[in-house]
């Protein structure tokens, strides 16, 4: 018979970190009571067999949950539902009133997660980003990879060199031509210097392509745009910074690609797919904690979150 209990203190979730993903690991290994890591352990006769983790927002009201995980032999159990169910608990109690999942389909478990949530009443998943991966030496195959010359106009530089002149430059024209989720400030926090890089056009800042280092062997592309009059520009930009990863030998890339801009999700699909290893899309499902007491109420607030 298996136990729940909510992780508290570093050494307690020590047995769980291979039970969530690499990047959220450290979170388990700062672990302590108030913070706004939420961890909720599954146990039989002491042993570890899963671990359901969340982390509170700044806003204390929202909350993401990161990973839900139940091992091989205990699944199809209830046991990923309790974890859920507990976990949705311990965040109404920290006062939380919404929560986000998001994930990426093509794993084996993505249909296992797709009746989970919906036994736990939260809302269709929704496609939010194409997820694209492969190894250096495949993508080097594609041709447009060998459009890294620039005009003399145009010059490239690490994106840690950027000056103060040039971010406010590009704080006052974010209206115009930036869109907000796009902005590159947005996802500096550990970003991977060896190729984010941007792009000047006559001296002036007019795109970006920003990185992140997800372990040793893989590099994540996380943000990149190009002022739109210059967009034909952007396969350049994005070649250079393929080649330098190139150059040094890592040998994994990831790309994500919000589905909303329609023009960068064409060009994964039609020019990098077939130099891909594998294109999936990441999904996004959202549930509202608040508890709420008739059928109307839920139902209402099921729509809220599909909303």
């Amino acid at each position: 018979m298996y136990t729940l209990n909510r992780l508290e203190q570093a050494f307690e979730a020590l047995a769980y970190q291979a039970f969530t993903f690499p990047r959220f690991r450290p979170l388990l290994q700062a672990l302590k009571p108030q913070s706004s890591i939420v961890a909720i352990a599954a146990s039989d006769a002491n042993q570890p067999i899963g671990l359901a983790l969340a982390q509170i927002q700044p806003d204390r009201q929202s909350c993401k949950v990161l990973s839900i995980f139940v091992k091989p032999n205990y699944r199809q159990q209830g046991i990923g539902t309790a974890l859920l169910q507990r976990l949705e608990a311990e965040l109404h109690q920290c006062q939380c009133d919404r929560a986000e999942l998001t994930y990426t389909t093509g794993n084996p478990t993505t249909s296992s997660l797709e009746r989970l949530l919906q036994k736990r009443d939260w809302s269709d998943p929704k496609p939010r980003m194409l997820v694209g991966k492969t190894t250096t030496d495949t993508i080097s195959d594609a041709p447009w990879m060998k459009r890294i010359s620039l005009p003399v106009a145009y010059s490239l530089f690490p994106w840690q060199e950027i000056t103060p002149t040039d971010r406010i430059a590009l704080q006052q024209q974010k209206s115009p031509w930036i869109p907000p989720m796009l902005l590159p400030f947005l996802h500096e926090e550990n970003i991977e210097p060896l190729n984010s890089l941007g792009l000047r056009y006559q001296g002036e800042v007019v795109g970006w392509l920003i990185t992140h280092r997800l372990d040793p062997a893989t590099v994540r592309y996380t943000c990149g745009f190009i002022r739109p009059d210059l967009k034909l520009r952007y396969i350049s930009l994005l070649a250079n910074a393929i080649q330098i990863q190139i150059d040094a030998k890592i040998p994994f890339g990831i790309w994500t690609i919000p589905l909303e801009f329609s023009s960068m999700a064409h060009f994964v699909k039609a020019r990098m797919a077939p130099y891909l290893i594998s294109l999936e899309e990441s999904k996004v499902a959202y549930k509202s904690l608040k508890p709420y007491k008739t059928t109307t109420e839920r139902l209402n607030a099921r729509e809220y979150s599909l909303n």
